[in-house]
C-alpha cells in the first residue's frame, strides 16, 4: 500500500512543480502571466501531452519560445525609446540650416530639445511638426529611420540574443525528436506559430 502511494506521489511531483512554476511563471515586471499560460496552452493543444514528462517538455519548450518572444518584443521597445532622441535629431539637422552660423549648434540643439517636448507633450503639434519635417527634405518615415539607425548597436546586440535563444529552443526539440518525434514536431510547430504570429502583429505595431 505504502508503495503504491510513494509510486503515485513520484508521479504526481512533476506536475505539482509545473503547476506552481504555471501559477507564478518567472516573468519580467511588464510581461504578462496570462500571455504565457495561453502559449502554454496553445503548445499543449499541439503537443498533447500524455504524462508528467510530455507536460514538462511541453512547460521547457514553453519557456524557451517566451524567451525568443521576448527578445522580439524588445526589438520594439528599443526602437520607441529612440523616438525622442531620433526626433531631436532630425529637428536639429532642420535647425542648424535654419540658424545663423555661428550660433547655428547651440540654438539647434535648444530649440530641437523644445519642439521635442511639444511632440510629446501635445499630440496636436505632431501634423504641423511632420510637416516641417517633409519639407525640409526628410521622408515621411523619416522619425523611424532615424532611430533605427541610433538604436542600431543596441538592435544588433538583441538580434544575437534572439539567434542564440532560438538555437536553445531548436536543440531541445531536436533532442526531444530523438525520444518522440511526433510531440517534438508538433511542439516544433506550435512554437514556430507562436514566433510568426508575434513576430508580424510587431512588425504592424511598429509601422504605426
Amino acid at each position: 500500500m505504502s508503495d503504491n502511494k510513494s509510486a503515485r506521489d513520484n508521479e504526481r511531483y512533476p506536475l505539482d512543480v509545473l503547476k506552481r512554476h504555471l501559477d507564478t511563471p518567472q516573468l519580467l515586471p511588464h510581461e504578462n502571466a496570462k500571455d504565457f499560460n495561453q502559449l502554454f496552452d496553445s503548445l499543449e493543444d499541439y503537443g498533447k501531452p500524455q504524462n508528467s514528462r510530455d507536460y514538462l517538455a511541453v512547460y521547457q519548450a514553453t519557456v524557451l519560445t517566451w524567451d525568443v518572444l521576448r527578445y522580439q518584443h524588445m526589438k520594439i521597445g528599443v526602437l520607441r525609446s529612440h523616438e525622442r532622441a531620433a526626433l531631436e535629431s532630425l529637428l536639429c539637422k532642420i535647425q542648424v540650416r535654419m540658424a545663423s552660423p555661428s550660433l547655428a549648434e547651440a540654438i539647434a540643439k535648444s530649440d530641437a530639445g523644445k519642439l521635442a517636448a511639444a511632440w510629446f507633450n501635445d499630440s496636436a503639434s505632431r501634423p504641423a511638426m511632420m510637416k516641417m519635417i517633409e519639407n525640409a527634405g526628410f521622408p515621411p518615415n523619416a522619425l523611424e529611420v532615424e532611430a533605427f539607425q541610433l538604436a542600431l548597436p543596441a538592435l544588433a546586440t538583441i538580434e544575437r540574443l534572439i539567434v542564440s535563444a532560438q538555437k536553445r529552443l531548436d536543440k531541445f526539440l531536436d533532442d526531444l525528436e530523438r525520444a518522440s518525434k511526433a510531440n517534438a514536431r508538433a511542439l516544433r510547430l506550435a512554437a514556430e506559430k507562436a514566433i510568426a504570429v508575434k513576430a508580424s502583429g510587431q512588425s504592424q505595431a511598429s509601422m504605426k
